[in-house]
């Protein structure tokens, strides 16, 4: 992937966990690099698929001055989040925040942190069978958006019959797509907190809920941990989920299953 680089800019703020950090300030120094297609704009010169790399540096340097933090993390986690957000064309961030005068009695150059963030994409299931049940996907979807999770295309909403045999109303399923930054475990907190915030009452499994949202996909990973399963256990066994995912990604290939969604949905729907 092309790069744009930024490298040690210099900027004075007031971040550190000491009083007088906050109160005097000192000097902060950012190495940056972006990954992002650069062929449109090398081939025609049109400056907006490209990123100006002077507005940037200004930028960075009003973002850095915004506020007081603690941690030089906190710092370089924000200025990432507000790179992506002003520039949705990046898909890639690689930034370094260096505190050359470190309160450290030790000689020592600097110390900094380095975090790195990619965009990638997501399939997550959403569904409801309590209230509005309509309102209550499309308020999530708005979450979704407020948190850095971006809609790239959504199915239809379809009526669907309850699944793990609690006896209840049906439900109202759909499927999207997304694009986003976060991290896996960032997603699936997100989505946790989304569902606490829009009602949800965790009572009985796979009872019934004002909206349940379900990570489905996160590009071809797989993960297994305590906390997170990707792909989702189930999916090839949800016929209302494969339904959704067959009108908006049939060629999409299940990674575990080494099938497509296409297929997965012959198999059961027979």
């Amino acid at each position: 992937m092309d790069q744009l680089r930024i490298k040690d800019l210099e900027v004075y703020a007031y971040h550190g966990v000491f009083a007088a950090e906050k109160e005097l300030g000192q000097r902060f120094v950012l190495d940056l690099i972006l990954e992002y297609d650069m062929t449109r704009a090398a081939k025609s010169g049109d400056l907006t698929a490209s990123v100006h790399y002077g507005e940037l540096a200004q930028e960075l340097v009003k973002w850095s001055q915004e506020s007081k933090e603690d941690l030089i993390e906190t710092l370089a986690y924000k200025l990432i989040d507000r790179i992506f957000l002003a520039y949705p064309l990046v898909r890639k961030i690689s930034l370094e925040v260096k505190k050359p005068w470190a309160p450290v009695p030790l000689p020592l150059d600097t110390c900094s942190v380095r975090l790195q963030r990619e965009k990638y994409t997501a399939f997550i299931g959403l569904g409801s069978n309590q209230g509005d049940k309509s309102a209550n996907l499309s308020a999530a979807l708005e979450k979704m958006a407020e948190q850095n999770i971006r809609v790239l295309q959504a199915s239809s909403c379809i009526e669907t019959e309850p699944w793990g045999g609690v006896e209840q109303d049906p439900f109202l399923n759909q499927v999207v797509e997304v694009e986003t930054w976060l991290n896996p475990e960032e997603l699936m907190q997100t989505l946790l907190a989304i569902e606490e915030d829009l009602g949800r009452v965790r009572e009985i499994k796979w009872g019934p809920r004002v909206i349940d949202l379900d990570i489905l996909y996160i590009g071809k990973q797989e993960i297994f941990s305590p906390d997170l399963i990707v792909p989702h256990p189930y999916v090839a066994e949800r016929a209302f989920v494969l339904q959704s995912l067959l009108e908006i990604a049939p060629h999409f290939v299940d990674p575990v299953q080494k099938k497509s969604i296409r297929k997965l949905w012959s198999e059961v729907e027979k």
